[in-house]
């Protein structure tokens, strides 16, 4: 019962002193505590592109990778540059004209300045405009049709009527509106049918049907037309398309394949590329390919291809037409490359990001074998395409794979505020590599904060009698944390997984097969001060 009584007493003074202290400090405690932050699992698809990375049947997997270098398009070849055609028609002689008679007509032929020597028979206009500007010193009104033959649409020719005001003796009458050539077909062969890049154009000037009496037309009197092509885009033209020489290049074209590898370098066991010639032009074509070579702009790196190839001529054979849809046939060439054939090898291995060529073309090397029949259509190519295939059986030294995660460590968390700690990974390796990883801190603006440092090693995973991974292997890092660092994890919303792997342990050539992944997570083992408000 005393015991009871001391106990009672203290209880009370005890609570006394806190209640009646005002300004008293508020209890604090560090505690430990496990808290788990990131959990992921990496694959080759998580970290090459999706397209990329395609299984064969044995279930090893392989990298295919395609992309276009370059296209000669019809443009390329051919333009149809604004033109301007002038008529000017000069009246011989005093007459007099009644209202509705014509008093000149007039053919002509005009030819355009189509570049490279290049000769057309035929366009199909995508798109394009007509501008007919017409200047006149007659004295009434006078009706101008003003007809171009060698244009039709839907069976139609292109037939254009306006009223011209009057002139007066100090100022011409003037007319002048835009026509849409949009969907009209062009006969360049003029009026005997065998010509090249020749437009007809036919003019007619009738005095105005309700001119009030007749009209005297005096000598010297002009009436002055301009017809000007403007932007005239074709979709189809045909003739003869020159013997032009063509040059691209040095030129870059940009690789996405190895966009998530960092560093490190690769030894592959077989690489297969092939440089693919599509020619949906209907012309034969010579091409050299003078230079082919990698870049990695990350490390400097480059490497120019050493092949047969280079230097050579390659004959392209024309497209042919369908008359259906698709409108053509394509031809193709190839290049092919491969590690006993060059050192293609050697491009790949630098993880490039970009590719270098230059490259020389030749239209009609041998002249005009199709008569004037060459053609080409907007919408079809000579198309210069890259494909790279090689399986995944690789020797690997640092090759450094990235993925980046969200991170979000709460300020407010309930257990307090952390004062210090560890970082504990935990990885689950299903590759055949060892593998060496690091964390680096970005704030929420991927503004880099700092980098985690793990200084032992994720082990491989073991194998099989054909080194083919027969299970996963755990491996447990930590990383200490000082105050600096933890500062850093609040202000931290991604993490930057940077996985260095090396097969040193295996050092012949490792195939990877689907289903390879590696587990990675993060868990900390904090002090927390605990505040009891």
């Amino acid at each position: 019962m005393l015991r009871f009584k001391k106990i009672l007493s203290f209880s009370f003074i005890v609570f006394v002193l806190f209640s009646c202290r005002k300004d008293f400090e508020r209890p604090n405690w560090d505690v430990d505590l496990l808290a788990p932050l990131i959990k992921t699992t990496l694959t080759l698809n998580d970290l090459l592109p999706d397209s990329v990375i395609q299984t064969n049947a044995d279930t090893t997997l392989k990298l295919v990778y395609q992309t276009n270098i370059f296209d000669v398009d019809m443009d390329s070849l051919i333009k149809i540059p604004d033109t301007t055609i002038t008529e000017v028609y000069i009246v011989p002689f005093n007459s007099l004209a009644t209202p509705g008679s014509t008093f000149f007509s007039n053919d002509e032929e005009k030819t355009l300045n189509v570049n490279n020597g290049v000769e057309l028979n035929y366009v199909v206009v995508e798109s394009g405009f007509i501008e007919l500007e017409i200047f006149s010193e007659i004295k009434e009104k006078i009706i101008i049709t003003y007809t171009i033959p060698s244009a039709t649409k839907n069976g139609d020719t292109l037939v254009l009527q306006e009223i011209i005001p009057a002139g007066t003796l100090t100022q011409d009458g003037y007319f002048k509106k835009m026509f849409d050539l949009s969907g009209y077909e062009l006969d360049l062969t003029g009026i005997s049918k065998s010509e090249i890049n020749t437009l007809i154009t036919r003019a007619e000037a009738t005095v105005d049907t309700n001119a009030t009496g007749s009209v005297n037309i005096a000598i010297g009197e002009r009436i002055t037309y301009n017809n000007r092509l403007i932007d005239i885009v074709p979709s189809f033209v045909r003739g003869y398309f020159g013997n032009q020489q063509l040059h691209f290049g040095p030129d870059i074209t940009n690789v996405t394949a190895f966009n998530q590898i960092s560093s490190g370098t690769l030894d592959l066991e077989q690489v297969d590329v092939n440089i693919e010639f599509k020619n949906g032009i209907g012309v034969d074509a010579q091409l050299i390919l003078n230079q082919f070579s990698t870049i990695n702009t990350n490390t400097s790196s480059n490497s120019v291809l050493s092949h047969s190839s280079i230097g050579s001529p390659i004959n392209l054979n024309r497209a042919q037409l369908t008359f259906t849809t698709p409108e053509v046939t394509y031809t193709n060439q190839t290049i092919s490359m491969n590690t006993t054939n060059s050192n293609i090898d050697q491009l790949v291995e630098i993880f490039p990001n970009q590719l270098q060529y230059d490259i020389n073309l030749i239209i009609n090397p041998f002249g005009n074998l199709s008569g004037s029949n060459d053609f080409a259509f907007k919408n079809h190519a000579l198309e210069t395409n890259l494909n790279v295939e090689f399986p995944l059986s690789l020797i690997a030294n640092n090759l450094t794979l990235q993925d980046t995660v969200d991170f979000s460590l709460s300020e407010e968390s309930v257990s307090g505020r952390i004062i210090d700690g560890t970082l504990f990974l935990y990885a689950s390796n299903g590759y055949p590599f060892d593998a060496n990883i690091q964390l680096a801190l970005y704030d929420e603006n991927m503004n880099f904060l700092q980098n985690l440092a793990v200084n032992s090693q994720i082990q491989s995973a073991p194998v099989d009698a054909s080194l083919r991974v027969i299970s996963k292997r755990e491996s447990v890092m930590s990383i200490p944390l000082t105050t600096a660092d933890v500062d850093n994890l609040y202000l931290a919303k991604h993490i930057l997984l940077s996985i260095a792997f090396s097969t040193t342990a295996q050092p012949q050539f490792i195939k990877i097969y689907e289903g390879y992944e590696i587990d990675i997570t993060m868990v900390g083992d904090f002090s927390y001060n605990v505040s009891f408000r």
